[in-house]
This record gives C-alpha cells, sequence and structure tokens, in this order.
C-alpha cells in the first residue's frame, strides 16, 4: 500500500462532527443521486422502445408483404395468391406466416358513424396478442364451419357507437364498381391495446367475411404477416425478402414489397427517437451536476487540509504525491456514489419491472405504467463513462492542492 493510498483512507474516514466528513457525504449523495437518475432514464427509454415494439409486433408483425403502394398499410390494391408468392416466405428466421384481407368501411347506427378499417384473418392467425389485451367477451370464431360473424373492436369504438358483447353492428362498404354493400356482424369481444393507430380502426373477423367484398375474395390478399424467431435482424430479412420479390415480378409479374415496423410507422418510432435526445440530454446533465457537486466538495476539502498539506510538503512529500492522495479521496467517493446509487436506481428499476407501481395517464400515453427494462449492457456502460468523466475532472481539484506554499500553509490558522 503506498503512502499516498494510506493517507488518503485515513483522511475519507468517517468521524461524527468533522465538517470534511460531512462534505464528503455531500458529493457521495450527489454521485449517487445523478447515478440513479441515469440508470432509471436508461431503464424507462429501452422500456418504452421494447414496449411499444411488443405492442406493434403484437398487433401487426415484425414484417409485412403487400403492394408497394400500400407500404405495410390498407390499400385497394391486393395480391393474389400464388404458389410462387409462398415459396418466397419459406425464408429462413420467419417463425411464422398469416395472410390478412382488409377493407375500410363504417360502422354505422341510428346516431352515430366511425371510420374502421375490417381485418380479415385465417386459422394461422395467432390471437395471443389480442387475448391479453381483451377487456370483455371472447375472440371471434375464425376458420371454422358455419363461417361466423363475430368480430373484435377496440374499447374507444365500442364506446362511440354505444356497443357491447352481444350487440350487432352494421358496416358499410364501397365495392370496386364504387356501389354499395352492407354487412352485419356480432360483437364476441372487446379489446383496448392502448395504440391509437389500432384502437381507432381496428375490427377483426374471420377473412372470409372480407372475401365477400372482392371480386375474387377467395384468390386475394391484402398483404402477409410474417413474425421473426426472437433475435432475428429483421432488416436481414426484409433485403433478402425483397430481392427474392424482384425476382418473382420479371418471373410472374406480382408486385409486392416487404416492410418493417420502422417503415410502417415512421411517426410512432420518431416520437420514440426523441426519447433517445432526451435521455442523453439528461445523461449529460446528471453527469455535470455530479462534476460540479465533487468539484466543489474536493476544493473544500483541499481548503481545509492547507495546513496538513504544507506539513507534507515540508517533510518533502512531492506536488505529484500530493495530487495522488486526492485523487485517490475523490476515487473513494466517486466508488461510494456510484455503488450506491447504482444499487437503488438498480433496485427501482427491478420492482417497476415486476410490479408496475408507477402507473400513466391513459388519456396521453398509449402504456397503462411507467416501462422500466432491465438493461445491464447499457448500464454497465452508462456508470463507467460516468465514473471515468468525474475521476479525470476530479485531477482539476487536486492540482490545485499541489499548489498550496509549505510555508504560508503551516502558517495557517
Amino acid at each position: 500500500m503506498s503512502n499516498e493510498f494510506y493517507i488518503a483512507r485515513r483522511l475519507s474516514s468517517r468521524k461524527h462532527g468533522e465538517r470534511a466528513g460531512i462534505m464528503e457525504r455531500v458529493a457521495t449523495i450527489a454521485t449517487a443521486i445523478s447515478l440513479t437518475v441515469i440508470v432509471v432514464t436508461l431503464s424507462v427509454v429501452v422500456g418504452f422502445k421494447q414496449s411499444v415494439d411488443e405492442l406493434l409486433s403484437g398487433a401487426s408483425a415484425d414484417v409485412v408483404i403487400t403492394s408497394p403502394q400500400s407500404m405495410g398499410l390498407l390499400s385497394p390494391v391486393v395480391l393474389e395468391r400464388s404458389s410462387a408468392l409462398a415459396d418466397v416466405l419459406k425464408c429462413e428466421g420467419i417463425e411464422r406466416c398469416s395472410p390478412y384481407l382488409a377493407k375500410e368501411g363504417v360502422i354505422k347506427s341510428d346516431d352515430n358513424i366511425v371510420g374502421v378499417v375490417l381485418k380479415g384473418v385465417d386459422s394461422l392467425y395467432d390471437f395471443r396478442f389480442f387475448e391479453n389485451y381483451m377487456i370483455e367477451g371472447e375472440l371471434p370464431r375464425v376458420g371454422r364451419e358455419p363461417r361466423s360473424r363475430d368480430v373484435i373492436l377496440s374499447s374507444a369504438v365500442a364506446h362511440k357507437m354505444e356497443v357491447g358483447v352481444g350487440d350487432r353492428i352494421e358496416m358499410l362498404f364501397v365495392d370496386q364498381d364504387d356501389g354499395l354493400l352492407r354487412d352485419r356482424f356480432a360483437v364476441s369481444g372487446i379489446f383496448k391495446t392502448g395504440l391509437d393507430v389500432v384502437d381507432n380502426m381496428l375490427v377483426i373477423s374471420d377473412i372470409r367475411n372480407v372475401e365477400r367484398f372482392y371480386a375474387d375474395g377467395k384468390n386475394s390478399v391484402t398483404g402477409y404477416e410474417l413474425w421473426l424467431e426472437e433475435d432475428y435482424d429483421e432488416a436481414m430479412l426484409q433485403s433478402t425478402l425483397n430481392d427474392n420479390l424482384t425476382e418473382l415480378y420479371f418471373s410472374h409479374e406480382i408486385n409486392a414489397e416487404a416492410f418493417t415496423m420502422q417503415q410502417i410507422h415512421p411517426n410512432l418510432f420518431g416520437w420514440l427517437a426523441t426519447h433517445d435526445v432526451n435521455a442523453l440530454f439528461i445523461t449529460v446533465i446528471m453527469i455535470v451536476v455530479a462534476l460540479l457537486n465533487m468539484t466543489t466538495a474536493l476544493l473544500i476539502i483541499v481548503l481545509e487540509r492547507q495546513r496538513m498539506i504544507g506539513q507534507l510538503r515540508a517533510m518533502g512529500m512531492s506536488r505529484g504525491s500530493v495530487v495522488r492522495v486526492f485523487v485517490y479521496r475523490a476515487l473513494f467517493i466517486v466508488l461510494r456514489g456510484v455503488l450506491w446509487g447504482s444499487v437503488v436506481g438498480v433496485v427501482l428499476v427491478v420492482i417497476q419491472h415486476l410490479f408496475g407501481v408507477v402507473p400513466l395517464p391513459s388519456e396521453g400515453y398509449i402504456l397503462s405504467t411507467v416501462p422500466a427494462a432491465i438493461c445491464w449492457q447499457l448500464w454497465i456502460i452508462a456508470i463507467v463513462v460516468a465514473s471515468g468523466v468525474t475521476m479525470l475532472m476530479m485531477i482539476l481539484p487536486a492540482l490545485f492542492a499541489a499548489k498550496v506554499s509549505p510555508s504560508k500553509a503551516i502558517r495557517y490558522e
């Protein structure tokens, strides 16, 4: 153990009533609070991204194949079912695939009218997402005989139309010849996802109910929804699919394109990107706050120890050794603050992640609770960077200690 380290450790010992100990605790608490805020901020930002991505993937899919005109959304241009197109969908990384057929229309009653999209799915569709968000009733019977006219719709649409489970609704559509079509459906269930792009427009039913509104409905689909294997690269699969679809266009004149969720919902993902900027801004502010508090505390400690510094210099300690004494002392403060701040931040995140104790107002957010992701890698990077920057800046007040004149410091009372 070096003499500098030993002296710094003795100086950092906490004795009740000494002002230096108080300043050290102030600096430690400031550093701890900064690290806590950084850990929580990163978790909330990552949590928002993961939660929204899961919602969009569950409500739609990771990748959607449609006509280029629709860019993954509803389009009057449909695709023709074919074995050649089915072969393109047999790519590595695709966990499951489901066709869908959609039609724009309105739900009409004597007093209200709401524009919606009737989305027809077949027995291959995975309803687990909507099953988790059902608040009343049950899922529609899909792919059974005889054909069911069950539909599920959101609580927002149900509230506007003043309907509930078991009620019948009338829907109006415009056919390809601008004629008016109508049909009646039974509400089997009501869901609430919190996503406006889903809740404000989507009505789900058996695909055969939608085929009736197209001239060649049994051979037509609006698109295919593809769910990928866990951690599979969406961009790489999209590129592979689009290469194969380009070849399909030249060989069979089937015009289709693959789109990711980021391309289908750019505004939503752009909103999420602003959270990255906010997280970076908050992280920088917290590091600056920690630096200011640490620098102030260490300068006060140096001023209070001028007599001791003068005695050490008079006994032959070099300026570099004096600097190392106070750098070590700053290290003790930073490590204590980082340890306590990290522990408190992780504990808060884990509690929120498991129990969701902090809610969000449903009218202003798409989620009901503040999301908190467990992201060890980001935490470690943030903690290392914050600690490193703080320690580098602590060299400045330590250098101030080396400038103390031994003769003046010894006379200082």
